[in-house]
């Protein structure tokens, strides 16, 4: 009687397996057999709808570097809310991908810093600080920066 029972819910299980199955396959979830395992699906880069999106934003958003997204805050307003997104600033600066290389409308190659954001700053903070003051300038002479800013409400 036991092995009745184990053996019904087995196959109650398969059938609701195989049913997810045919729902992902049918619903586009699931990778077509023609697809290799290796490659990864295509993800727009854009968080955006593309209706909103005209052709020069998304062609900008297409060459950003690897470690930013365009959707991340590069300032903050009151009470950490991001008031301007990569995405925000580089339509402000008029950018576009050139031969692989993010321009703005002046035709310089624009590139990110980052600044070091602490909670507890360590000891040696102020020195860091000199450091990254100084590093932006020197790329300022040369390219267009953007300088992703602290979320106040780590600070």
């Amino acid at each position: 009687m036991k092995f009745a029972i184990q053996r019904s819910s087995d196959s109650c299980r398969g059938r609701f397996l195989v049913g997810v199955s045919i729902l992902l396959l049918l619903a586009g979830l699931w990778p077509a057999k023609s697809e290799s395992a290796g490659t990864p699906p295509v993800i727009p880069a854009s968080p955006v709808a593309d209706e909103d999106a005209g052709p020069s934003r998304a062609k900008s958003l297409s060459c950003l570097p690897k470690d930013v997204r365009a959707d991340e805050a590069v300032s903050y307003g009151t009470k950490g809310k991001s008031i301007l997104t990569v995405e925000k600033k580089l339509a402000e600066m008029k950018a576009r991908c050139q031969r692989g290389k993010l321009l703005d409308a002046k035709g310089r190659e624009i590139r990110f810093f980052r600044v070091s954001c602490w909670g507890n700053p360590p000891d040696d903070y102020q020195e860091i600080q000199k450091r990254e003051n100084e590093e932006p300038a020197k790329l300022k002479k040369r390219f267009a920066v953007i300088v992703f800013g602290c979320n106040p409400m780590i600070q």
